[in-house]
């Protein structure tokens, strides 16, 4: 009965997306889900860690530098462990290729060259993250209009990340259910240790940087 449902979503899947991928609306919108895509890649994201770092830096309140860091780390390690050693699932313009899908995002590279991981797509990282980093700002700034803002934004990711041919919709969908579990479990559970952790860590790091200078 598993497989059986399995194979449904499958075909959902495959349906679904080659709707969308094959609609002029998915032509007419190419170029603005290449440029709003990359705003959920880890290029953009570590250029928000280092200004939250120089931020710190300057003002000597590295709070949020650690609230962000410890969300990604304690994250990314479920993620990969999802991704890569349980669903291992390729991307629809691997498994669709004989149906013309191609994949549209510079920053993933071309099928000859890819390695195997980064051909593997499930759970959407860039829905994920971008939803659960919106989050983390949101519960930093105690803005509800923030997070609703964020929200909406990533609705426009997953839609993005089917339009450049990378994602299937059950990838995204399940995108937006894995960002709420690793904010249930960073910001209800964990993240004051990784805090703890991290303002611990930060002066040893330091005193070493001091010496090798």
């Amino acid at each position: 009965m598993f497989s059986e449902y399995i194979e449904k979503i499958e075909k959902w899947d495959r349906k679904t997306f080659l709707s969308l991928y094959q609609s002029d609306f998915s032509q007419r919108t190419k170029q603005f889900a290449k440029v709003f895509s990359f705003f959920g890649s880890l290029y953009f994201w570590s250029l928000v860690w280092i200004s939250w770092f120089i931020y710190g830096y300057i003002t000597k309140d590295y709070y949020l530098l650690v609230l962000f860091t410890g969300a990604f780390d304690q994250s990314i390690m479920i993620h990969l462990i999802i991704r890569y050693g349980i669903v291992r699932r390729n991307r629809p313009f691997i498994k669709l290729e004989k149906e013309g899908v191609k994949q549209h995002d510079e920053f993933i590279r071309i099928p000859y060259l890819m390695s195997e991981s980064e051909g593997k797509s499930f759970p959407s990282g860039h829905v994920t993250f971008f939803l659960l980093f919106g989050m983390v700002f949101s519960f930093y700034f105690n803005s509800w209009t923030m997070f609703v803002i964020v929200l909406g934004l990533s609705v426009v990711m997953a839609f993005s990340r089917l339009i450049l041919g990378v994602h299937f919709p059950s990838d995204v969908i399940f995108g937006f259910i894995f960002a709420f579990l690793y904010a249930f479990l960073y910001l209800g559970w964990t993240y004051v240790y990784w805090i703890e952790f991290y303002y611990w860590i930060g002066p040893i790091f330091s005193e070493i940087f001091h010496f090798w200078r």
